[in-house]
């Protein structure tokens, strides 16, 4: 007895088994993490902490909470989705779409959808060529989160697809996508030529949200392809100051410099962007852009002929490219080489049809240099179709159809036209040239009194109004308009002739 009892001592006596020890640690790290969590480091209690910060203007302070909280084993998409808003916010495009990344694989629904859908417009910023392929995947993981339409939505658009964005950015807009939906709205009506209303959309985004990348260099290029290319520059610069890596902003900033004149310093924001973008066509497309604008600038300075040798060689060595061909059409016109330039630009819309301008010029050469409006009016129908905003195409277009004796659709043309923002004197003379051709005299001397504020010298609007007096049996304002019209070298007989014939005190049958 005494025996087992001492043995029984001994055994309780005993140090601890290697196994009793790890058990006591795994009790000791459990109650240490319970403390932990109790202090507020679990990643709720972190996000809320990051919360507070933002709260207080101290968004750096928040993004390391974020880190922190994102890197635990037990956080959820939602927070490596919060991180990437909040580093999207200060332009850290590739921490962004590194932590929505994150949220998408940790997430399913409509935090998958958004996680994806933010994560496809900071790749498009970036010039990632997988924003597409992100898109696609956003709206698949939950096609009625709006997100997921915003991205589908510019998607479409970047790919032509107007009317498909347009619904989709509505749509967007409707589920409760905020500025990110205005964005859309406006790519989505700059795919359908609409500047006037892109520009309307990305400045209402822009209110709502300050600073977003994407919707500023929307704005950017809307303002550029609305020839008011030095409002652009300022937008781009602040893009770049905060975001190096915003491979849209360099293109577009190279854009906006060639549409200023400054092709050398474009040179640098092209190469820029070509090395920064993953396998991106447009940096090379834009490439071909800033060879044509060195070409056309040799045209201004009178070197038409050199011009024409380099972009023909250029054309040589990429056949396929419409941005080339339109150059050298453009460097041929200037020499009045109707005839080939007409070939450059048919081949232009052919690999472009978007190409607006082109058309025009197509329709521009056919009327006003070949003295063929029929022949201009399906060109000039397609410039207005794919830029309906435009009011110079479609002035050419009401003015085309005019000569073609299509008065009807001449007067529906112009008078739209005559709705622009800033108002052309060749629109308005147009359209009162048209109402008189219809003997509606006093319609026209509406339009053409426009038409002579806005161009005092216009020697061809006096002699239309000079006409219209004719047709109301009014001498006195006839004799007034058709004196100035001669006065600023019109030369047309018949007028003179009446002129002459009323002054002389015939009456006017």
């Amino acid at each position: 007895m005494k025996r087992y009892v001492w043995l029984m001592a001994l055994v309780l006596c005993a140090p601890l088994s290697a196994q009793d020890k790890e058990k006591d640690k795994d009790k000791d790290k459990k109650g240490k993490d319970s403390a932990s969590d109790k202090k507020g480091g679990s990643p709720d209690d972190l996000v809320k902490q990051a919360d507070l910060k933002t709260a207080a203007g101290d968004v750096p302070g928040a993004i390391e909470l974020l880190r922190k909280a994102a890197a635990m084993p037990t956080a959820g998409g939602e927070v490596s989705l919060k991180l990437g808003q909040a580093l999207d916010s200060r332009l850290e495009l590739d921490g962004a779409i590194a932590a929505y990344r994150a949220a998408a694989e940790k997430s399913t629904g409509a935090v998958k959808a958004e996680a994806l859908g933010r994560m496809a417009v900071a790749q498009e910023v970036r010039g990632v060529a997988e924003a597409a392929a992100s898109a696609d995947a956003a709206f698949a993981a939950d096609p009625s989160a709006a997100w997921a339409l915003v991205a589908a939505s510019r998607s479409a658009a970047r790919k032509g697809k107007a009317d498909e964005a347009l619904a989709l950015a509505e749509k967007a807009k409707a589920a409760g996508g905020g500025a990110a939906a205005l964005g859309a709205l406006g790519r989505a009506r700059e795919a359908k030529g609409d500047t006037a209303g892109a520009e309307a959309a990305y400045r209402e985004a822009l209110a709502a949200e300050p600073g977003r990348a994407s919707s500023s260099i929307g704005l950017a290029r809307t303002l550029r392809l609305s020839k008011r290319a030095a409002e652009a520059e300022p937008l781009l610069a602040a893009v770049i100051d905060k975001a190096p890596g915003a491979v849209e902003a360099y293109k577009e900033m190279a854009r906006t410099k060639i549409a200023l004149g400054r092709t050398d310093e474009a040179v640098g924001d092209a190469a820029t962007a070509a090395a920064m973008s993953e396998n991106d066509p447009d940096a090379h497309t834009l490439v071909e852009e800033i060879t044509v604008a060195k070409a056309l600038a040799q045209v201004a300075r009178g070197e038409t002929e050199l011009a024409i040798q380099d972009l023909t060689m250029a054309r040589d060595r990429a056949p396929e490219s419409a941005a080339i061909r339109f150059g050298l059409a453009q460097a041929l016109l200037a020499r009045r080489m109707n005839d080939p330039a007409l070939v450059e630009l048919q081949k232009t819309v052919e690999l472009d049809p978007k190409n607006a301008d082109a058309y025009f010029r197509i329709g521009q050469v056919q009327h006003i240099l070949k003295g063929n409006p029929a022949a201009a009016v399906p060109a000039l129908e397609k410039a207005v179709a794919a830029a309906p905003a435009n009011a110079e195409y479609r002035t050419a277009l009401g003015a085309a159809l005019s000569d073609t004796k299509q008065y009807d659709r001449a007067i529906e043309e112009l008078g739209k036209a005559s709705q622009a923002a800033t108002p052309r004197a060749d629109t308005w003379i147009y359209l009162g040239a048209a109402q008189l051709a219809q003997k509606k005299y006093k319609e026209a001397i509406a339009a053409l009194d426009k038409g002579v504020e806005l161009a005092p010298q216009s020697a061809q609007a006096e002699a239309y109004l000079g006409w219209c007096y004719f047709g109301l049996k009014d001498p006195a304002n006839f004799k007034k308009h058709a004196g100035r019209a001669k006065e600023l070298g019109y030369k047309e007989p018949t007028l003179l002739d009446y002129l002459r014939r009323i002054e002389a005190g015939e009456p006017i049958k």
